[in-house]
């Protein structure tokens, strides 16, 4: 995939039925942790890479880019967020969002998170015509990582949701109840943002390496000058019902591998799709599907997504650090209960059928604090 840097311009998809389009790559907003945040952004939009997400961990980057790049504000689409559904939190959320990012308005603003649809009321609705009207918001939508087909099928049928921020990657492709409620909201006019495209599971690095399955595919994309990360975001694209992945590219390198996959929209190797189920389905009992049944099963009231998702943050990202100040913050009384609890239920009813008790062992070694 070698291409001159002037031919180096991440397509465009439509935004749903908005009348936008954007780049089909979004620029993940914890990106900037050790780099020249304002020469990112600069190289970023030279790559066609105009789609931006707002979250805590951006402070004032864009703030600053917008101060010292007058003009530059409207070419950008910025998503940010509110992690709320009260009507007056939402409004304090949404201003400092604008405050902290030097702008008048967000493109796209996602409550954050959903797992079940009925949080949006019409005391929501209100709020959002409200400043959609006070052009404070463009476009509006929500973000769920779990229980995610029943959000996306039940969005499909509101007439208000303009986009959705969802959990997806190459291996829930095989769920056909996912497929059929993005299909539902595509064909609805709901754009959609896809997150956590890596797929990552709660296996550690050192095992997935020893794998055949992970050998044979590597050796395959080697001599196609093809990276694994970039077979995982050319996957998702092959589903036109999306618009944008939301990437996190902590790097020039990282930035310039993904934009060469997104500019890439040829028809992707059979024999590369078939070796990545197979590797999907060799580390399946290690990839939770975010379904959010475990935690109604156990007595302790352990929160066993959660705890599953640090563990994946901590493996897959290498977020040791932040990890371990999220898991500290569970309550001792709970903490106390993980290695020794009982998720006998979690895992018979676990449709990826994980080892929750070994998981909840090892998490309780690697993220507790003495």
């Amino acid at each position: 995939m070698q291409k001159n840097n002037t031919d180096l311009i991440v397509p465009k998809r439509a935004f749903g039925n908005t009348g936008v389009k954007l780049s089909k790559l979004c620029l993940g907003g914890g990106s900037f942790a050790s780099i020249d945040s304002q020469a990112f952004l600069d190289e970023a939009l030279r790559l066609g890479v105009d789609c931006w997400e707002i979250v805590s961990f951006t402070v004032k980057v864009y703030s600053e880019y917008f101060k010292r790049n007058p003009g530059i504000r409207k070419k950008v689409f910025l998503s940010g967020k509110v992690y709320s559904t009260d009507p007056v939190v939402m409004q304090e959320q949404l201003n400092k969002v604008l405050k902290d990012n030097g702008t008048s308005f967000i493109d796209f603003l996602a409550i954050h998170p959903v797992d079940d649809i009925n949080a949006l009321n019409n005391d929501v609705r209100k709020w959002v015509e409200k400043v959609k009207k006070e052009k404070k918001i463009r476009f509006f939508g929500f973000c769920t990582h779990k229980n995610v087909d029943t959000c996306l099928n039940s969005a499909s049928r509101l007439d208000w949701i303009d986009g959705i921020q969802t959990f997806y990657n190459y291996r829930m492709q095989s769920i056909k109840s996912m497929e059929d409620a993005l299909q539902k909201c595509h064909e609805k006019g709901i754009g959609i943002f896809a997150v956590k495209s890596m797929g990552f599971s709660v296996q550690k690095k050192t095992e997935l390496q020893k794998l055949p399955t992970k050998e044979k595919l590597d050796s395959l994309l080697t001599g196609h000058n093809i990276s694994f990360e970039q077979l995982k975001l050319r996957a998702i694209w092959q589903n036109p019902s999306l618009t944008s992945i939301c990437s996190l590219m902590p790097d020039s390198a990282i930035l310039q591998s993904n934009v060469l996959a997104a500019i890439d929209e040829s028809p992707l190797n059979p024999e590369f799709l078939k070796l990545l189920v197979d590797y999907a389905n060799t580390t399946g009992k290690y990839f939770c599907q975010r379904c959010g049944e475990c935690e109604t099963t156990n007595a302790d009231k352990i929160p066993i997504f959660d705890i599953l998702e640090m563990l994946m943050y901590s493996r897959g990202y290498g977020r040791i650090d932040w990890v371990a100040q999220r898991f500290d913050k569970i309550p001792n009384q709970i903490q106390s209960k993980i290695d020794s609890s009982d998720y006998t239920i979690a895992e018979k009813i676990c449709p990826q059928k994980m080892p929750i008790t070994q998981l909840m062992k090892e998490a309780y070694l690697e993220l507790h604090k003495e």
